[in-house]
């Protein structure tokens, strides 16, 4: 495992097409809040379209288009994580220091300050929501 998350896709929102930068990496999907119709919130995966389930993996390689949607009206949260591709040996060492190369670049640094300047903003609501109980 590289990397792992919460992701919420808020009701009514779509995320774009896009491609994962690097095929080393297989993308990992837990579903834990599926809204309902689960049909209506789902991920295209090349030409497949699959739904999530509540309790569920699916597991995906991100260098192929894809995009997801949640056309409900409720919250969808997937615990998202980025594990290595298996591969043999040499493959598996160069697979592990590109990996390293990666988790060091200014794109995954910068990725990791954006996250702290959202949790800080995030942070700051609840606090403010609490106050004013």
């Amino acid at each position: 495992m590289k990397t792992a998350f919460f992701s919420i896709l808020a009701p009514g929102k779509q995320l774009p097409p896009h491609c994962g930068p690097y095929k080393g990496m297989l993308r990992l999907h837990l579903g834990l809040l599926i809204p309902e119709p689960a049909e209506m919130c789902a991920i295209r995966v090349g030409s497949q379209i699959r739904h999530w389930q509540e309790g569920r993996v699916m597991i995906f390689d991100d260098t192929f288009e894809h995009e997801a949607w949640n056309r409900t009206d409720g919250v969808r949260v997937v615990l998202f994580v980025d594990i290595v591709r298996p591969m043999r040996f040499p493959a598996n060492v160069l697979n592990a220091v590109i990996t390293w190369g990666i988790a060091l670049s200014p794109f995954v640094l910068g990725s990791a300050g954006n996250y702290l300047r959202w949790e800080k903003r995030f942070e700051a609501v609840v606090n403010q929501g609490a106050a004013a109980k």
